[in-house]
């Protein structure tokens, strides 16, 4: 939940803060390539916001494919919610501040929000299980 009041307050900082379209793509060079309006803000705020209950559809059992765990399900919806939530922060940072390399911190959080959501789901199911 945290999370997506952080992405409400940068879309809203990016909503009346930012002059004009925001810079979304960047080529491999770091070139700026491509543009949009201030709605993909709302967007990914959305989309951060719907992915907070992807949580029991991620538990479903459908056609007996295995379920995922209750700590990997919820791992995985958290990582969903820091993406768009980064994603929403980088975008606002950048068109405020335009540093080449904000994108690739962005890049990085990611990730490394991925990684730190799996292991620590990891970790609790290993307590779980020895209980």
């Amino acid at each position: 939940m945290t999370l997506v009041f952080v992405a409400a307050l940068f879309t809203l900082m990016g909503t009346f803060g930012i002059e004009g379209d925001l810079v979304i793509h960047w080529n491999e060079n770091g070139v700026i390539n491509d543009f949009a309006g201030k709605w993909i803000l709302w967007a990914m705020l959305l989309l951060a916001f719907i992915s907070m209950f992807t949580y029991s559809s991620l538990r479903k059992n459908r056609n007996g494919n295995d379920l995922l765990s209750v700590e990997m399900a919820c791992a995985f919806s958290s990582g969903l919610v820091s993406t768009w939530t980064i994603a929403d922060v980088i975008l606002v940072i950048y068109n405020l501040y335009p540093l080449a390399v904000i994108p690739e911190i962005g890049m990085i959080a990611i990730v490394c929000c991925y990684i730190l959501f799996f292991m620590a789901a990891y970790i609790q199911k290993k307590r779980n299980n020895r209980s």
